[in-house]
Order: C-alpha cells, then structure tokens, then sequence
C-alpha cells in the first residue's frame, strides 16, 4: 500500500499502543492516565522504528491506590514524580497523530482516554490514519 499524498508519510506506519489509567470506582469519577506505552513499526519491513514509554502523573493523585491491587504494578508511589500528561501531551501526539493505531480494546476504550486527557488540558487529540 503506498501512503496517500493528503497523508504525512507516517501515514504508513503503525503504531501499537497501549494505556494504562485510574479505575474510577465511584459515581462521578473519571479515569487518569497512568502510563502510555508504544512502538512504531514499519509493515513493510516489519521492524520497530521507535519506541516510547511514560508513567504520567495525574492531577489527582488520591485517584491512585498506595498499593497496587492490579497486575500493571502502579502505585502512587510510582508515579508522584512522573511528568504530567500535559509535558508529554507533544511527544505523545507525535507518536500517535497520522499513523495507524493498533492495539487492543483501543477503539472503545484507549481512544476514548486520549481523547479525554487532550481536552483535560485544552489542546485537540491525535488523529489516526485508519487503514479501513
């Protein structure tokens, strides 16, 4: 497939990607970002192109148990001297914007979470390149 000429060459590449947030377990709570984690890979050639990963501090600290209950391992502890979303809203918008968006659950669930932390902090969201 060659990238389209409306689209960034980065168009044809994929990036996986994965978050991990806060579970709100009370009415009115929302979810935070915890970690992002991805790797651009070339289809073509099948190798990875870049890489990154990030525990992100969310404004709501309390939101995040002193001890983890869940197999990701996060903990309050971990992620109190972590950047805030917001100072790597730009690395996490070059990673993601115009490529291809792979990973799972990420159309109902990891989607919905970038689209909400860009708005938390005022700024537009990534936009895939649907391979459709």
């Amino acid at each position: 497939m060659e990238a389209s000429s409306s689209f960034p060459a980065s168009a044809s590449e994929i990036v996986f990607f994965d978050l991990e947030t806060t579970v709100p377990n009370k009415a009115g709570q929302r979810f935070w970002v915890l970690e992002f984690g991805a790797i651009i890979v070339c289809p073509r050639k099948l190798v990875e192109l870049d890489s990154y990963s990030t525990l992100v501090r969310p404004k709501d600290l309390s939101a995040v148990a002193l001890k983890s209950g869940r197999c990701d391992g996060i903990t309050r502890e971990a992620v109190a001297n972590a950047p805030a979303f917001g100072e790597v809203a730009d690395k996490i918008f070059s990673i993601l914007n115009g490529r291809i968006w792979a990973g799972h659950n990420i159309r109902r669930f990891d989607c919905v979470r970038i689209k909400e932390a860009f708005a938390e902090i005022g700024r537009p969201a990534p936009m895939p390149c649907w391979d459709d």
